[in-house]
């Protein structure tokens, strides 16, 4: 009897262990879907700019050597290199002795053509005495050696070299008591009142850029923001050997600026209102087209993202025109696009400083 008894029990167990499987059976799976964890942004019309940066150079006006105008050996420098002078200051004085000698030479010779040649004016006109001939070369001398002492006065004024205009002293090309003749540099003088930019813009540029166009300046070398500027000329011809045209913009504000340091440039060359722009690094290749993915629903209801053909126009830096396949209100998914394929369930989760696509 306990054997058949055991054998009973154990047979029971079993009936009751299969009926529970086949209960456990009946019930549906759960389904495993792969979900891709993103963030969108939405679209919407906006400006957008295209810019060119190019390097100038920092200029000013007024960068002259001036030049001795008469023969004579450098007196004395009233400035020195380095030093700011206004306009019309006596920067160099010439040696003016021989010259003065000269003046005092012609001054005699005048008086006495003058004289000579009243007399015989005064004789000829009321005394009839002497020829007219003797008359007229008395007039023609005392004229000739006016007009000569009248240039010896010119050259004793250029004896003083002034400044033309505000500026520094640059350098000294003579030392003083050397001698110099009229042509000869003297000094540099560099104004000081206005400088301004000058550079060359890329040929294929030369629609896009024009007088008056806002222009952005800053200088590796100054740790200041970055200046605002106009341009107030645009050449009107190419540079053959770098294909490039000038341009000019005055230097805004009073900065230690200096001649020739190097400057940077930026300038707008493009201006489109009311399109869409988004960044290039959520745009994909595939095939022959570019494509870029939108949040969107399956017929379940479950948030998908659809991938959406576009069409790009004009780009600068990261930022890229859609000038078809987007619309304005859609959500283009940003973060996590790259994991994504057309149709594949997605998690819209808040932007944060680093979010992770997931599986």
């Amino acid at each position: 009897m306990k054997p058949n008894k055991q054998i009973l029990i154990l047979l029971a167990g079993a009936l009751i262990l299969g009926c529970g499987g086949q209960a456990e059976q009946t019930e549906a799976p759960e389904e495993l879907v792969k979900t891709v964890n993103v963030t969108t942004t939405a679209i919407t019309p906006s400006t957008f700019f295209s810019y060119v940066r190019v390097v100038g150079n920092v200029e000013t006006s007024n960068d002259i050597m001036i030049s001795a105008e008469v023969s004579g050996k450098v007196a004395a420098y009233q400035v020195q290199e380095g030093d700011q002078v206004r306009k019309g200051q006596t920067i160099v004085r010439i040696d003016d002795s021989k010259l003065k000698q000269e003046k005092a030479r012609l001054e005699a010779i005048t008086s006495q053509a003058k004289e000579n040649y009243e007399r015989l004016k005064r004789v000829y006109e009321e005394d009839g005495i002497g020829s007219e001939l003797d008359y007229l070369n008395a007039k023609y001398a005392y004229e000739q050696s006016n007009s000569a002492l009248e240039s010896i006065k010119v050259d004793l004024g250029n004896t003083s070299i002034k400044a033309p205009f505000n500026g520094m002293v640059e350098s000294k090309m003579v030392e003083q008591g050397e001698m110099v003749s009229p042509g000869a540099p003297v000094v540099r003088l560099i104004g000081s009142d206005a400088f301004k930019i000058v550079a060359g813009v890329p040929a294929r540029y030369s629609d896009a850029v024009q007088t008056g166009d806002k222009i952005d300046i800053w200088f590796d070398t100054q740790s200041a923001d970055t200046l605002h500027g106009t341009i107030n000329f645009v050449g009107g011809s190419i540079n053959p050997q770098n294909r490039t045209f000038r341009i000019e913009t005055v230097l805004p504000g009073d900065k230690n600026y200096k001649v020739d340091m190097i400057a940077n440039l930026r300038l707008q060359t493009v201006e489109q209102e009311g399109v869409l722009v988004i960044s290039e690094e959520f745009v994909y290749s595939k095939e022959d087209h570019y494509v870029v993915y939108v949040l969107s629903q399956n017929e379940q209801g479950n948030a998908i993202a659809e991938e959406r053909v576009v069409e790009l126009g004009l780009s600068y830096q990261t930022d890229v025109v859609v000038e078809n396949g987007l619309l304005t209100g859609d959500e283009l998914i940003t973060l996590g696009s790259a994991f994504l394929d057309d149709g594949m369930r997605v998690t819209v989760k808040e932007q944060t400083g680093n979010t992770l696509a997931a599986n």
